[in-house]
């Protein structure tokens, strides 16, 4: 999914207005009410999905991290896109109807991945923490990480060893009542006492303002198909080892 962020002087018009001015170029432009309002669109050309929305600062840093973990580790984007086909096939890929966002369901891969025995991916915040600074002037952070090498990880588990292995975690291991999940720090934390995070099924951090990105499952209903489709399908992709029985591949394929 693409996401384009707009900076504050270089668009006045409220998001709601956007889509009537590429009606020619765009498709299904939808505005999700969030604390940040987002107007959902799809290119009509390439099919690429977008996440549009506007002054938006904590997004153009969380964008450079994210990216940045993409570029280190080649295993990193796959893996993302291949849990993403999934959780949307699933129906647990849509903050407006009360599951995970996508924004959500990355940080829990990459708190995966951080956390295994043998990483796969370091912290950048605590390997980096100049370049990814939170109070960096918002015009310094795309090149903050320009420099940052690629990561050598002794972990050689495959694409699919470790699908299987997040969907293990998230269903046997991750404890959801008493715990927060922390890419900032890179292994999960006592859940806070705080207003915002009581009461919640799911906690996963914010890595810049450290607010909850998972507030939208507030029904216990989701909160336990969300689980359910974990257990489910780590037993069933264990059971028969394909991918297909859990994502149709194929499918989805002919479906695009």
């Amino acid at each position: 999914m693409g996401e384009l962020l707009l900076k504050k002087h270089s668009c006045k018009r409220p998001v709601k207005h956007i889509a009537l001015l590429f009606t020619a170029y765009i498709e299904r432009p939808q505005l999700i009410r969030a604390k940040v309002p987002i107007l959902k669109f799809r290119d009509k050309v390439s099919g690429v999905e977008f996440d549009l929305n506007v002054n938006n600062v904590v997004g153009i840093r969380n964008t450079f991290l994210l990216r940045t973990y993409a570029y280190i580790e080649k295993r990193v984007r796959p893996i993302i896109l291949v849990i993403k086909k999934w959780a949307r096939h699933h129906g647990i890929n849509d903050a407006s109807r009360g599951t995970l966002s996508s924004y959500s369901l990355v940080l829990l891969v990459l708190h995966y991945l951080q956390t295994l025995p043998e990483p796969v991916i370091p912290c950048l915040q605590k390997a980096y923490p100049e370049s990814f600074n939170p109070s960096m002037d918002i015009h310094l952070v795309p090149n903050g990480p320009r420099d940052i090498p690629p990561y050598t990880s002794k972990n050689d588990s495959t694409l699919g060893d470790l699908l299987l292995g997040f969907l293990k975690y998230y269903s046997t291991v991750f404890n959801w009542e008493k715990s927060m999940i922390s890419v900032r720090e890179a292994k999960a934390l006592p859940r806070p006492n705080y207003k915002d995070w009581k009461n919640k099924y799911i906690c996963v951090e914010e890595p810049f303002e450290r607010s909850n990105t998972a507030r939208a499952v507030h029904e216990k209903m989701k909160f336990d198909t969300i689980k359910a489709e974990f257990m489910e399908s780590w037993q069933l992709l264990q059971a028969k080892k394909d991918l297909n029985f859990i994502l149709p591949v194929r499918a989805t394929i002919q479906k695009r």
